[in-house]
């Protein structure tokens, strides 16, 4: 219920991912949605400072993700044997990806591009396969890195993505190694999200510098040196995180704050505000678990991807697991139980449009008297609602006083936080609405 609520709360602060939007009235209060990014001014002296600031930016604007680390935080206290219910798979250079088992019905197309030999065959998918990246050095142990990572790739394995651990030599040899994985599972490999750090990093940022649409999501933990961006205009998805005692040093921030100036270049608000993310940590450990921050952007983004692209529709996902020789995971049958509330909250978001038709239709039918109600309950908010609706002429028949009481039922929906900016931002609104909506309750009127 509380991921469904963050979700919606997103959406309606920034509109639909596929028609982004600023919901102008909320973006007057200072909500962590609307978080100046630290790159839209100019940064003078050391740019440490930037990071420190970049690091307060992310952890606002990646709050309502909340609900998701703890989700994944829950289910490593919690997974015994994460990787019993799944296929472990060899391909010619990519060893070992563990696949999440999800099957969709074949379309035309799909037989067009021989994926199927007909309509309505089930042929293997993914969301998304995460690729951890580690260094081939000869010495490279692989079951220590995969052990190491089996809880975090349950966790992503049951939200529907393959999990595969990478060792690679430079960035040229991740480039061919992921490109045979791409050719061999073309719905499998549409969607690489990598994570690397240390020298493994630079390899990962090397492989985005030569083939920048090769990834979807980077995530890069303290490098251990910062190379240049791609010349391109695109970047994928970035989310960097550096070791405390690394913004002492000026070396390799510019090239660190040109990543991230130039991934926020996207008009998208989703794509602007969450890429080019920024934070700080300490004593970094390369080879242990996925850290909550990383495993949640990876399934936000990922279901932002679908609606920015066309989502996939759920009912062509008809086989998760073979039910003879495996039992779900409890955290796919939770999943579940919150898409199916996070439905029953999109029934009933709260609609300013439609609020509105029927607030005219009542307001009109008792032929309101218009320059009565323009003198009565007059605020801040309310003035600053009216003159962005300018243009909408039924909004005159609307009375101060029912907008008032609507506007701040919606608000109170939205949860404490906002109703604490809105009371802080204007008092009389505030006032306003608890004495209209305590006469409202009152089993008097």
């Amino acid at each position: 219920m509380v991921e469904g609520y963050a979700n919606w709360r997103l959406h309606f602060a920034w509109g639909s991912p596929n028609k982004p939007h600023n919901n102008k009235l909320l973006a007057k209060l200072s909500l962590d949605h609307f978080a100046l990014q630290p790159t839209a001014n100019a940064q003078v002296g050391h740019l440490g400072y930037w990071v420190g600031q970049e690091d307060g930016y992310t952890r606002k604007i990646t709050s309502f993700t909340r609900p998701l680390r703890d989700l994944y935080e829950n289910y490593l206290l919690n997974a015994f044997e994460p990787l019993s219910n799944f296929e472990i798979r060899d391909y010619e250079y990519v060893k070992g990806a563990v696949l999440p088992g999800l099957e969709k019905l074949a379309s035309i197309d799909d037989v067009k591009l021989r994926k199927a030999r007909r309509v309505g065959d089930g042929i293997e998918f993914a969301k998304g396969v995460f690729f951890k990246i580690v260094v081939d050095d000869g010495a490279y142990s692989y079951r220590s890195h995969f052990a190491d990572l089996e809880s975090s790739f349950g966790y992503l394995l049951t939200s529907g993505f393959a999990c595969v651990v990478l060792p690679v030599s430079s960035g040229e040899d991740l480039i061919k190694k992921v490109n045979s994985f791409r050719e061999q599972e073309t719905l499998m490999a549409e969607n690489l999200f990598a994570w690397a750090d240390g020298l493994a990093a630079n390899f990962l940022m090397e492989s985005c510098r030569i083939e920048p649409d090769l990834w979807k999501v980077m995530m890069i933990t303290d490098p251990d040196e910062f190379v240049s961006p791609p010349s391109t205009e695109e970047l994928p998805w970035l989310y960097f995180v550096v070791d405390d005692d690394r913004r002492l040093k000026e070396k390799g921030l510019d090239l660190l704050y040109e990543w991230i100036d130039r991934a926020r270049s996207d008009e998208n608000n989703y794509a602007s505000r969450l890429s080019g993310l920024l934070r700080v940590g300490q004593n970094f450990q390369v080879g242990k678990s996925l850290p909550s921050y990383f495993a949640s952007h990876i399934i936000s983004s990922s279901k932002l991807f679908a609606e920015m692209e066309g989502p996939i529709l759920e009912e062509q996902i008809f086989s998760q697991f073979n039910a003879e020789e495996k039992t779900p995971p409890q955290v796919v049958q939770f999943e579940s139980s919150l898409q199916s509330q996070y439905k029953s909250i999109g029934n009933t978001d709260f609609d300013l449009d439609r609020i509105e038709d029927s607030i005219n239709n009542i307001e009109v039918s008792k032929e309101f008297n218009i320059s009565k109600a323009s003198s009565n309950f007059d605020c801040e908010i309310i003035r600053e609602y009216r003159e962005i609706r300018a243009s909408d002429v039924q909004l005159k028949l609307v009375s101060n006083r029912d907008l008032i009481l609507k506007l701040g039922l919606g608000f109170e929906e939205m949860g404490q936080e906002v109703i604490n900016q809105i009371k802080n931002k204007d008092p009389l609104f505030y006032l306003y609405y608890q004495s209209l909506h305590a006469i409202e309750e009152s089993p008097l009127n």
